[in-house]
């Protein structure tokens, strides 16, 4: 058996700043809303298409993410920006196991000791904000500051609600530099082919392809291996004005109410007791 290796939990779903609110929780189900991403930043526009809220599945319903989208703006970095103007920042795909990212050492999230996935374990934990808003409050459209009201009036709270094995890694930078691609006179393109070549379609299922100057470092799960959890596992809860920490907290590194859970990096004994846990608890 491959011994446990380290894990992140990441929070990645809509939230305050970007977004603008937190995606629907209703009693035996959740949704997972990707950030919004504005269209002005990707420059492979076909691919672009494929991040429409439009064409991303309702995890709860027979209908599309667009249903719980405003009728005129959301917020990306802290900005309004047109619901025409933005597209789905699908990332991670938790529908065909694939998340990107770049090494910490460059200013992203992935420890490097995520390049020893072969011999040890590696899981990303995925974060989200979950609001229960009032009873068919999206089966009409509305506006956002009617959402973003009915939001910081409902019962919300920040869940783990999905996980990810790493089971394969391929670095975009790495394999230029390894094929001598000068990326200031050639571009991207031949990078990005050589991966789906090495790696398969999934590695260019990503905006950072879409953006077309991005070279992050993909993550592949393989099925089994990823998925959202069949309940979101409470770390922080609003119930009327209290807020609470609940029995996961501590699990997950949350010490205290003012954390927001951005990113946090467990060692191998505490990944250990993480999948432990969820093993006990009948999630993984």
């Amino acid at each position: 058996m491959t011994e446990i290796g380290e894990s992140l939990l990441l929070r990645v779903f809509f939230e305050t700043a970007d977004g603008g609110y937190y995606s629907p929780m209703f009693e035996d189900c959740f949704e997972a809303l990707p950030v919004p991403e504005f269209k002005g930043r990707l420059i492979r526009p076909e691919v672009a298409e494929e991040f429409r809220y439009d064409r991303i599945p309702c995890r709860c319903f027979p209908d599309d993410l667009s249903r719980y989208l405003p009728s005129d703006y959301v917020l990306v970095g802290g900005s309004s920006y047109h619901i025409n103007e933005v597209v789905a920042h699908w990332d991670p795909r938790l529908d065909i196991g694939v998340y990107s990212d770049y090494w910490r050492s460059a200013g992203g999230r992935i420890p490097k000791s995520f390049r020893e996935y072969r011999e040890r374990e590696c899981y990303i934990f995925f974060a989200a904000g979950l609001a229960r808003y009032p009873r068919g409050f999206f089966n009409v459209k509305h506006g956002f500051t009617e959402i973003r009201r009915a939001f910081m009036r409902a019962d919300r709270g920040v869940y783990v609600v999905a996980y990810m094995k790493v089971d394969e890694i391929a670095d975009l930078t790495a394999i230029a530099s390894r094929e001598n691609i000068d990326i200031g006179k050639e571009g991207t393109d031949r990078v990005w082919e050589i991966a789906v070549k090495e790696y398969g379609e999934r590695v260019i299922k990503t905006p950072h392809y879409a953006r077309g100057g991005d070279l992050p470092v993909v993550i592949l799960s393989e099925k089994g291996h990823y998925g959202f959890f069949e309940r979101p596992i409470p770390l922080i809860e609003w119930s009327g004005k209290r807020k609470l920490l609940s029995n996961y907290s501590y699990t997950f590194g949350v010490r205290g109410l003012e954390d927001r859970v951005r990113q946090k990096a467990f060692d191998r004994r505490k990944t250990e007791e993480i999948i432990s846990t969820l093993k006990e608890e009948g999630l993984l």
